[in-house]
């Protein structure tokens, strides 16, 4: 023990104080040192492993990591290879700066990680780039009829529309026109004498159109209104004037113009420049069909895409997706594209009355209906398999769910699919839950189930809902604040394109929940600014499953990145929704705004096969004459198909006419396009409505839109039709044409 004191002699205790102490300064040199080497060999590595430099600096703002439980900022992070190589002081971060090194200053702008789409409709937003963006302030022009016909006049001017060509705008709300003006179509024969228009209702279900756009989708004064259809009359005529919607409206979708190959690849890149100006670098697929996989993949292998997409396969759907791209292949990136799980949806919305709940609307239903509480997608016994397929699966679930029984049949569901083993960890997001209840919440903080919020409708829909339900069910829309408290990690989203795709905007309603109007919707349930940012980006990068890959500004993690022109947690909250987005960054490479070589970035379709050109190009060699083809231009009924008679009384029915194929399913109708030559058949792809309904009807139409898609030849005798594939009848049909 070496030289000892009179004191230390005299007191053994102070003999282990004194050894204790010099063992500790000798720990702690050797802890230092080692320290001290850690840092010096990571350093070392990152020198081997990077080079002698990073690629860019960011420095000299309110850089925020969204990295704790309050707002903890650096001053500056350094990005290398696409990753985040260095987050803390500028003065080290120089240190890592290289003659090749892009240093930037963001003066006194904000820094934080790319925003992530907790839900939306991402494949709508290949159509919508090429339209005009009509939506309602704050976050459109659409104010009233003349900004409505100025700002289309402006975007055709822009675009050089020549006369005759279709022009279409989107995100026109009828509701909020001042002293009840409501655009018709006057208004836009007026404006466009020489081009169809067709306005688009904000709610995707309906369309406003000139007389050109009329005549092009063959609506008249003749046209019956269908049930469950409105067609607005001009008064006093059978003339249609204004909003066409819901069942009248599908011959307008089923005649949409498919993508060519070069379109799916050029009209990718404009939908997702709308989810970069957002400040979004993972955009959301929610409720996928077959074809719109088919889509994404084809675009994402040409790479096409610029941001990450996280696709969702229907549940009706889930089968045929697993054909083409096994489960193994799920919850992969690949070219920036990943199946992420399965949507399964067990009601409809609250502003249009199809939200199931436990008590009545206090406005009926939408056809009148008394006593009317909403009605499930799918019976329990039927919604209960469905949840047991997708955790038998083992692969993360959506759910939408918007009223309070829609939320009570998910947890019975789940909780059946589960039969009380709660120790495999699975990833479940409940879309929308805006009628939570307050019993609800234990619940889903007991099985760790995500609620992903819709506080937009505090905004857009509040009024709607207090009419449907009350004041005190619609103050309670998506408590973000309960559901926080009780320490749930809730997302946020837009569903665009329900609503803008504006995540300030949907961050302001998440702060201050201020309806059009001006009155306060729930204030008790108002979160701070920070907690409104979890929840659009570490709390999505959870739900996605990625958060060790985004969500917060941490060393190896992707270099996803936003400028904003004002840090959200230091403004007055009023003004959040002001803030601009200045730029986007993925995988550290700037894509808004759009580099000034963008355009020549583009890829190129593959060159496709004979039969692929065929399918995509068909139009110039389209010959309906009756000579030639005897099928177009008559409804035919199926009959069999492969060899089984169609064993119930509405059978689907199918029109080839002008290279257009309309077909009905049974629930929903698809639509594609056809070449019938000699006796040789091409088909497109096939797009179809949302629809879901009784098994056997889906199974059907699903067999049928598969059969369809191997179809090559066809032979008419009389009231007779049979389609071909490979030499053998696929199907048979009559007419009574």
């Amino acid at each position: 023990m070496g030289f000892l004191t009179a004191m230390d002699r005299r007191c053994p205790k102070n003999i282990l104080l004194n050894h204790f102490r010099t063992d500790y300064r000798e720990r702690l040199m050797k802890s230092t040192w080692i320290a001290f080497l850690c840092i010096t060999l990571s350093l070392m590595s990152f020198t081997r492993s990077h080079g002698q430099s990073v690629d860019t600096i960011y420095h000299n703002g309110s850089i925020l990591t969204m990295a704790g439980t309050v707002p903890s900022y650096v001053d500056a992070i350094a990005v290398k290879d696409g990753k985040i190589a260095f987050v803390g002081s500028k003065d080290a971060a120089f240190k890592m700066k290289g003659d090749a090194t892009r240093v930037v200053d963001l003066g006194g702008k904000t820094l934080l990680p790319g925003f992530l789409d907790a839900h939306s409709h991402y494949i709508n937003s290949l159509l919508v780039a090429n339209q005009c963006k009509l939506y309602a302030p704050p976050s459109g022009p659409g104010k009233d009829v003349p900004s409505i016909v100025a700002e289309l006049k402006k975007y055709a001017e822009t675009r050089k529309i020549p006369k005759g060509e279709l022009i279409i705008g989107y995100g026109y709300d009828d509701t909020v026109m001042p002293n009840g003006r409501l655009l018709n179509r006057d208004d836009l024969d007026e404006a466009f004498p020489d081009n169809p228009v067709r306005i688009d209702h904000v709610s995707m279900h309906g369309t406003v159109m000139n007389s050109l756009a009329l005549q092009k989708y063959g609506i008249s004064a003749a046209t019956k209104t269908p049930a469950g259809g409105v067609i607005v009359r001009k008064p006093g005529t059978e003339e249609p004037w204004g909003l066409i919607m819901e069942t009248a409206f599908l011959p307008v979708v089923e005649k949409a113009e498919p993508m060519t190959a070069q379109q799916e690849i050029e009209w990718t890149r404009a939908g997702q420049l709308l989810y970069a100006e957002a400040g979004v670098t993972t955009a959301h697929e929610g409720a996928s069909h077959l074809a719109q996989i088919q889509t994404i993949k084809r675009a994402s292998d040409a790479g096409a895409n610029i941001i990450d997409v996280v696709a969702y396969p229907f549940i009706t759907d889930v089968d045929k997706v697993l054909s083409e791209i096994p489960v193994i292949q799920w919850g992969k990136y690949n070219q920036r594209f990943k199946i992420g799980g399965v949507k399964i949806t067990l009601d409809g919305s609250p502003q249009g009355r199809t939200a199931a709940f436990t008590t009545p609307y206090l406005t009926g239903g939408p056809g009148g209906e008394k006593d009317w509480k909403g009605e499930p997608t799918f019976p329990q016994d039927l919604a209960n398999k469905m949840v047991k397929k997708v955790y038998e699966m083992n692969v993360p679930l959506l759910l939408h769910c918007n009223g309070d029984a829609a939320i009570d049949a998910f947890l019975q569901a789940y909780e059946l699919a589960r039969a009380g083993d709660y120790s495999r960890p699975w990833n479940v997001t409940t879309i929308h839950t805006q009628f939570m209840r307050k019993d609800h919440i234990p619940k889903f903080v007991e099985y760790k189930v995500r609620p992903s919020f819709y506080t937009l409708h505090t905004f857009y829909f509040a009024e709607a809902h207090i009419a449907n339900r009350g004041i005190q069910q619609a103050e309670y829309i998506s408590p973000m604040r309960d559901a926080i408290d009780a320490g749930l990690r809730p997302s946020n989203h837009t569903d665009f394109v329900v609503a803008p795709l504006d995540q300030m905007m949907m961050l302001s309603s998440a702060v201050n929940r201020v309806s059009r109007g001006g009155a306060k919707i729930g204030p008790g349930q108002c979160v701070t600014a920070y907690e409104g940012l979890k929840a659009m980006t570490v709390w999505v990068a959870e739900q996605y499953g990625e958060q060790d890959s985004k969500g917060t500004l941490e060393v190896g993690k992707l270099a996803d990145l936003v400028i904003l022109d004002r840090d959200p947690t230091k403004v007055d909250s009023s003004t959040i929704k002001d803030i601009k987005v200045v730029e986007t960054i993925k995988n550290g490479t700037t894509i808004f705004p759009a580099p000034a070589d963008f355009e020549k970035t583009t890829p190129k379709a593959p060159n496709a096969s004979a039969s692929g050109e065929m399918t995509r190009l068909w139009r110039a060699h389209v010959c309906d004459m009756s000579e030639v083809n005897q099928a177009a231009g008559k409804e035919w009924t199926l009959v069999s198909l492969h060899g089984k008679p169609i064993p119930i009384k509405k059978a689907p029915t199918m029109k080839f006419e002008k290279g257009r194929l309309s077909i009905f399913g049974g629930v929903n109708r698809l639509s594609g396009t056809y070449a019938l030559v000699d006796q040789s058949v091409v088909m497109g792809d096939l797009m179809s409505t949302r629809m879901a309904g009784p098994p056997e009807l889906m199974e059907l139409e699903t067999s049928f839109s598969q059969c369809m898609a191997t179809v090559d030849g066809f032979h008419v005798s009389g009231n007779n039709l049979e389609l071909l594939s490979a030499g053998s009848v696929v199907a048979t049909f009559k007419t009574s044409e």
